[in-house]
C-alpha cells in the first residue's frame, strides 16, 4: 500500500468508528440529560358533590348501613404552586364498600391540564364518617395515589404519593403530595 492509500484507509477507519462508537455514545448522552427528573408535586383539590353514585342494594340479613358503591363519579379543581397542575380540574372514578360511610374505595382518576394534556392514575383509600349528636357529619380519608400515563407532556408520566381529606355538608378539601416524572 503506498501512503495516500494507507492515509485513505485510517481516515476511512476513523470514520467508521466515529460512526459506530462515537456518535451512539454522544446521543445517550444526550438523552440521558433530556430523561425525566423527579419532582415534589403538592396541591390542594376542592371537591364538588357528586355527580353520580350508583349503590347496589345488599339484600335481606345484611346490616342496612352496608352499602356497595359500584360507581361515583367526582369532580375536583386543582390549586398548586406548581404552574404544571395550578387551577386544573379531576375526574375520579371510584368503587367503595362502606358501612355507615367508613370503609374502603379505589378508583381512577384523570387530571385535565389547561394546555390540553391530560395524565390520569389509580388511587386506594380509607374513609371514616362520622355523626354529631346534631345530625351533621364529617368524613374523612386517606390514600395513596399512582400516576400512570396521559398525553402530551404527561405522556411517560410516573409518579405516587398521598392525600389527606375532610368532606362535610358544607364541602369538602384534600391536600395531596408526592413526586413524580414526566
Amino acid at each position: 500500500m503506498n501512503p495516500p492509500s494507507l492515509h485513505n484507509g485510517i481516515r476511512n477507519v476513523c470514520a467508521l468508528a466515529v460512526a459506530t462508537l462515537i456518535l451512539p455514545a454522544l446521543a445517550s448522552l444526550s438523552f440521558s440529560a433530556q430523561a425525566a427528573e423527579k419532582k415534589k408535586v403538592m396541591g390542594t383539590n376542592k371537591w364538588g358533590p357528586p355527580i353520580s353514585r350508583t349503590v347496589v342494594p345488599l339484600g335481606p340479613g345484611n346490616d342496612p348501613k352496608h352499602e356497595l358503591v359500584v360507581l361515583a363519579i367526582y369532580r375536583a379543581t386543582t390549586t398548586s404552586p406548581d404552574p404544571d397542575f395550578n387551577e386544573t380540574e379531576v375526574i375520579a372514578y371510584e368503587q367503595a364498600d362502606e358501612v355507615a360511610g367508613t370503609g374502603t374505595a379505589s378508583g381512577h382518576y384523570v387530571r385535565f391540564h389547561k394546555n390540553g394534556d391530560i395524565d390520569y392514575g389509580t388511587y386506594e383509600q380509607t374513609h371514616k364518617t362520622t355523626v354529631k349528636e346534631d345530625g351533621s357529619w364529617e368524613t374523612t380519608w386517606e390514600s395513596t395515589w399512582k400516576s400512570i400515563g396521559g398525553t402530551g407532556k404527561f405522556k411517560k408520566t410516573k409518579g405516587s404519593g398521598t392525600d389527606r381529606g375532610k368532606a362535610t355538608a358544607e364541602g369538602a378539601i384534600e391536600e395531596w403530595e408526592g413526586e413524580a416524572e414526566y
